[in-house]
């Protein structure tokens, strides 16, 4: 498989999370010189619809140097202004939680990635008979496992063994499974401009809401104009997801001053889109005057 059609093909999401945990480990930390960057993940986002019983993704190891992954299902919720957490063990059950662990296969859980080498994840739906209509989420992770060149040096005994924290590093995508006829509508709300709002410089604030059975993903973009001129795009943010059972997510977006644009008159303007059958799809739209 061709590296640089893989690299092509990579798309931002913003719920594409990272996570960093701590383990007990002797000497030199497992993850010297070690970048998330280091690990590519293509598609960032796996949506099972329809009649699709199977699908893959591909791992890339970008890096020098040869790493080893642990593969494996873990559950996230989404907060307001669009964190992705995984959920601690020990943390109450939400009863509007629909995970979809259960019946997502996947192979293998496990790879050693030399340097520049590319491996393929299948994946595989096995819905059962009785599976109520809705939409499912899991979070696939890939983790680092520390290596054993790691491990504490014969010499070190004598002098006893240096215990460190080492971070454990890791990427997780979201799968969806989507069963029955679902339908979801998107609206935006709160938009207000903030002057000074990124580090002194302008932001827009707003709200997405929606609502229905399914979550929506899509792209925002926010557009200046002026009367009698062109718009003029100031800021543009792929991979926007509101996940159920979430019914809002607030964002603050930096915007970018362009020659000509003037953030104390005209408008602006926000797009939310999203793809249907391949083709764009505005899924909520907005305006504000400035100031």
């Amino acid at each position: 498989m061709n590296i640089k059609h893989l690299l092509s093909a990579l798309f931002m999401m913003a719920t594409f999370c990272s996570s960093t945990k701590s383990t007990l480990a002797a000497d030199e930390p497992a993850s010297a010189g070690y970048s998330l960057q280091d690990l590519l993940v293509t598609p960032t986002r796996i949506v099972f619809e329809g009649n699709m019983p199977t699908t893959e993704l591909a791992l890339v190891n970008r890096s020098d140097k040869a790493h080893t992954y642990a593969i494996s299902f873990v559950q996230c919720r989404m907060s307001e202004n669009g964190e992705i957490k995984e959920i601690e063990k020990g943390t109450p059950a939400d009863p509007n939680d629909r995970f979809a662990d259960t019946f997502v296969r996947f192979t293998p859980r496990r790879v050693i990635l030399e340097p520049r080498q590319v491996q393929m994840v299948r994946m595989m739906l096995r819905k059962p008979s009785d599976l109520a209509d809705g939409e499912y989420r899991s979070h696939l992770s890939f983790r680092l496992i520390p290596t054993a060149e790691n491990a504490v040096k014969p010499d070190s005994v004598s002098r006893g063994i240096q215990i460190k924290l080492v971070p454990i590093y890791g990427v997780t995508i979201p799968v969806i499974v989507r069963h029955g006829s679902l339908t979801a509508t998107a609206r935006l709300s709160g938009l207000r401009l903030d002057p000074k709002g990124n580090e002194g410089k302008p932001a827009l604030a707003l709200t997405i809401q929606r609502e229905g059975t399914r979550s929506t993903y899509g792209d925002v973009e926010v557009l200046w104009k002026a009367p009698g001129n062109k718009a003029i795009s100031v800021a543009l943010i792929k991979g926007v997801a509101v996940y159920t059972p979430n019914a809002k997510r607030t964002m603050l977006l930096a915007l970018t001053p362009q020659k000509g644009v003037d953030f104390r008159s005209g408008e602006l303007m926000v797009r939310y889109t999203g793809q249907e059958n391949g083709a764009e799809q505005v899924l909520a739209e907005g305006k504000i005057a400035v100031p």
